[in-house]
């Protein structure tokens, strides 16, 4: 039997053989009804309300209530007496959304961003660090480490509430989570770099490459197309596929790395031109794009250079059909100025219903899709409980 996504469901035999017995998977599929439901309400509810709406018995509701508690995940809690003629106080039970939390980190050489969200997958905290140059550092992954527990703390949260670190990165990323090579990352590149950022945190770490990971974002907003070719251009530029509903990684993790840092490739004097013309201004590469959209000058000449240059790599993709391809990062600041060109520039190969749009998310892009991994692999963990 398969589903309507195409992965094969699972079978009653095949999910009592993981639980043990059919009575024990009958509790795990209640406590898991029961958690959705508290989890995705976010208020506390009485037994009454819970059995209602997850279409259970008051006494299976009160056995999934118990095993939730004692794991952590619900609190009770107490309102007003039951009647105005005094009683018991009516109890009541919610998520523990607090119960821990996820960070979703995203690095450059010399920024880091470290968001944190609690187990309703909401925002709690975020800060960002700056260095001059990360690759610098005596321990670069301690560096991460650091601004991370920073992060906890501002947000009120302990390290050992932390369930998971998602880190996003530029450069080809194993399927197992090392980053096998990264011209701007160096000093985090390699099974020792892997291994002291693994073993820096106590929880898991999942380590993927930035444009995947906008992309995976990209594809969630779009909420439609299975398959999104995503861009991610800013001071960097990152390609990203998801095929079929899922991200095609390929067999080395480097499907969609064709950009690099070859200096005979013209993007790349261009992009260089850009992050010069942006340091000479004391400005961000977000800057220098919006520059380009308000005014004529020397920023919108390279900035319509850099999407006709684009354009002619990104051709190859087309061999694919993507039904969209969507750009995402700072390059949203430049408007019409970069995305004219680069529609142009692929007009004669498109077929007339293939769309070329700017991401939603713009520059946050990136940072959503590494709290989309956190938040997917959270929710299968706690459904797993």
């Amino acid at each position: 039997m398969q589903e309507r996504s195409g992965r094969p469901a699972v079978s009653l035999k095949d999910a009592i053989d993981v639980y043990g017995a059919e009575t024990s998977l009958l509790r795990h599929l209640n406590r898991n009804a029961v958690l959705r439901f508290l989890r995705r309400s976010g208020e506390a509810h009485g037994i009454s309300v819970i059995a209602r709406e997850t279409e259970l018995s008051r006494p299976t509701v009160d056995l999934a209530l118990r095993d939730l508690a004692d794991r952590g995940l619900v609190l009770e809690t107490t309102q007003t007496v039951s009647s105005p003629r005094g009683g018991r106080p009516a109890r009541e039970f919610r998520f523990d959304a607090w119960a821990g939390c996820v960070a979703a980190v995203t690095v450059t050489n010399h920024d880091l961003l470290v968001v944190i969200a609690d187990l309703r997958n909401q925002v709690i905290g975020e800060r960002r660090t700056s260095f001059d140059d990360l690759n610098a550092e005596p321990d670069p992954p301690a560096c991460i480490k650091a601004a991370v527990d920073h992060a906890l703390r501002e947000c009120a949260q302990s390290a050992a509430a932390l369930r998971i670190v998602v880190l996003g990165v530029r450069g080809i990323v194993s399927a197992g989570g090392v980053i096998e090579i990264s011209g701007e990352l160096p000093s985090l590149v390699g099974e020792d770099a892997h291994r002291r950022l693994t073993e820096a945190f106590d929880c898991p770490v999942l380590i993927e490459n930035d444009a995947n990971l906008a992309t995976l974002a990209e594809h969630r907003t779009l909420a439609g197309p299975d398959n999104v070719v995503g861009l991610l251009i800013g001071e960097g530029l990152g390609c990203g596929l998801v095929l079929n509903g899922e991200l095609y990684r390929g067999a080395h993790g480097a499907a969609g790395e064709f950009f690099g840092e070859d200096p005979s490739r013209s993007w790349t004097a261009t992009n260089r031109a850009i992050r010069d013309y942006a340091k000479q201004r004391g400005q961000s590469v977000a800057a220098v794009f919006r520059t380009a959209r308000l005014k004529p000058g020397r920023a919108r000449t390279l900035v319509a250079r850099y999407a006709a240059q684009i354009a002619d790599r990104v051709g190859a993709l087309l061999v694919l059909d993507p039904p969209v391809i969507v750009l995402g990062g700072e390059i949203v600041e430049a408007g019409d100025v970069f995305l004219e060109p680069f529609r142009a520039a692929l007009e004669p190969y498109l077929y007339g219903d293939t769309k070329i749009i700017y991401s939603d998310l713009g520059a946050d892009c990136l940072r959503s899709g590494a709290l989309q991994v956190a938040a997917d692999w959270m929710d299968q963990q706690l459904l797993q409980l």
